[in-house]
């Protein structure tokens, strides 16, 4: 079924001024700004969204659905990917393009899933609240990590991502973690000499902060363990 287009909508751009009460230090009803927040964040969905029409299913229009798979499925499938595919940037976008006209066998759709997993293969998506994450860090596999020094690098990729690891992707774990301690020795080296970026103590700061997450998790998980 050939996919339908979406007409797009542009937002005004114009710049808002500061409410009269709040200029004169008076209380100002803070109602339509979450309107407006609520907006501003709606409209960036609908913006993103619309970036993956423009770049993926829109010149993807031609595939065939899957084998067995009903005109309304397939539609479905397209909109659950336009929503999950939302965070990728342009360029990764097109790269996902010419991997799924590379595996498009005879003109037909890829697996769903299989697309997901090029996506966060080519760009992670954004950290969110997990509480598979906040699991695994308390379960067996945490406590290990943890032990061995990659609990850090397992917090992250669950936060993201979210299946459990495999082996071969706990291997790349550890790799990773030997990868950013040898990254904090020379970044806190940078520090003492005056010579690191902005990036360096951002980089730094978020480490620390998912190891704080990950002590405060494993902490409760023993305290309620020991009551």
């Amino acid at each position: 079924m050939p996919y339908r287009t979406r007409t797009k909508h542009h937002t005004d751009k114009t710049p808002t001024r500061k409410p009269l009460q709040a200029a004169k230090g008076l209380p100002v009803d803070k109602s339509e700004g979450l309107e407006k927040g609520v907006m501003v964040m709606t409209g960036a969905k609908a913006e993103a969204e619309e970036r993956v029409d423009a770049l993926l299913l829109e010149p993807l229009a031609g595939l065939k659905a899957q084998r067995g798979m009903t005109a309304e499925k397939h539609e479905k499938m397209l909109h659950r990917l336009r929503g999950w595919l939302a965070y990728m940037s342009a360029e990764n976008l097109r790269g996902m393009h010419d991997l799924i006209v590379r595996h498009a066998v005879k003109g037909v759709w890829p697996a769903e899933a299989l697309i997901k997993h090029w996506a966060t293969t080519l760009q992670l998506p954004p950290p969110r609240e997990c509480d598979y994450a906040r699991s695994l860090i308390r379960s067996a596999m945490g406590r290990q990590a943890r032990e061995e020094g990659w609990a850090v690098e397992l917090y992250q990729i669950a936060k993201r991502i979210g299946p459990p690891p495999t082996k071969y992707f706990i291997s790349g774990l550890k790799d990773e973690a030997e990868s950013n301690r040898r990254r904090r020795i020379v970044v806190c080296e940078k520090i003492e000499a005056g010579h690191e970026t902005a990036e360096d103590r951002a980089w730094l700061a978020r480490w620390h902060e998912d190891m704080a997450e990950v002590e405060a998790i494993q902490s409760a998980a023993s305290e309620g363990q020991a009551a």
